[in-house]
């Protein structure tokens, strides 16, 4: 029994809303406080006590949903909210037993949804705690890349509930939008970070958000050590290009 307490407490710890980014918020998402899936996700929250919410994000990788996630846990902390963010792509391999009592939670958000296609056992279990968690006062957001009908999910329940609510197909962040987030997220931090210095990182470095915003962090903590601004030779020199 000890082992299997373990099994369902590690992934929940992994996704407790004390390991949020504080700075992926709606405020620093690249595509503004006003877009459509923004508005959509923070007016949610005004209408929890009449029905079940539910939102389901449609976008490939660096499109920001993972972002939109954090930021929705963050919102819900904020209004005093029990929430959780559950990453399929780290607890998969425990089984569908850590959905056991999330139901008590006010908002749930899953990211990498995706990922359960063709597991048997864990469609079953997302379609069992839909059906739990369907009931006023609750808000559920998932991420995946595809829509629901293209996910070869097997069994045909779960693609209905998972086409139940509002879906968002966010577009992939362009070059532009990278530098325009990393501008913003600089800012955000005190830090002067120059829209040349932001594409000379795009072009030098991976262009992987998340990887560019670790970089951004090495930098932040560079700079304030060294008592330097950030410019492209102080750059090439931290970052040994």
């Amino acid at each position: 029994m000890a082992g299997a307490l373990i099994a369902v407490q590690e992934p929940m710890q992994m996704a407790l809303p004390v390991t949020l980014p504080d700075d992926e918020t709606f405020t620093s998402y690249f595509g503004g406080e006003n877009s459509l899936e923004v508005s959509h996700l923070k007016d949610a929250f005004t209408k929890l006590s009449n029905k079940f919410q539910y939102t389901y994000l449609c976008g490939l990788g660096d499109s920001g949903k993972s972002h939109l996630l954090y930021a929705t846990c963050i919102h819900a902390q904020e209004r005093g909210l029990s929430t959780m963010l559950l990453s399929m792509r780290e607890v998969i391999d425990y089984g569908p037993v850590v959905l056991e009592g999330l139901e008590n939670l006010d908002v749930l958000c899953i990211d990498d949804v995706h990922l359960v296609a063709g597991n048997d056992a864990w469609e079953k279990g997302l379609f069992n705690f839909f059906n739990r968690f369907n009931e006023p006062g609750k808000y559920l957001v998932v991420t995946a890349d595809l829509l629901p009908d293209m996910l070869h999910i097997n069994l045909p329940d779960l693609v209905s509930r998972l086409k139940w609510g509002t879906t968002l197909q966010i577009r992939s962040m362009s070059d532009d939008d990278k530098a325009e987030a990393l501008v913003r997220r600089a800012h955000m931090r005190g830090l002067e970070l120059t829209d040349e210095c932001a594409r000379f990182l795009l072009t030098r470095l991976s262009r992987d958000m998340r990887a560019l915003l670790d970089v951004l962090d090495k930098l932040d903590h560079a700079s304030m050590a060294a008592q330097r601004k950030l410019t492209i030779p102080f750059i090439k020199s931290t970052l040994k290009l």
